[in-house]
């Protein structure tokens, strides 16, 4: 699980910064629940990248993400 922890516009312009540190709290507390309940799951923190653009923001971390998930697989 990639945990995107990075400013992200969008949801700057829709709540203050108190708020969205409530929801990046959350997520840093809930990201590692998710992923515990599922054989082999991780949660990487994302710092450097907002939710909304994760994919655009950190193609590397979503691209490794990915690798290792196959890599696992095979």
């Amino acid at each position: 699980m990639l945990t995107a922890l990075g400013h992200d516009d969008a949801q700057a312009h829709l709540w203050s910064a108190e708020v969205l540190r409530t929801i990046n709290d959350a997520k840093t507390a809930l990201h590692p629940q998710l992923a515990s309940s599922l054989p082999r799951g991780e949660q990487r923190i994302i710092d450097n990248a907002g939710h909304g653009w994760l994919h655009e923001e950190r193609q590397d971390a979503v691209l490794q993400a990915i690798s290792d998930l196959l890599g696992r697989a095979a």
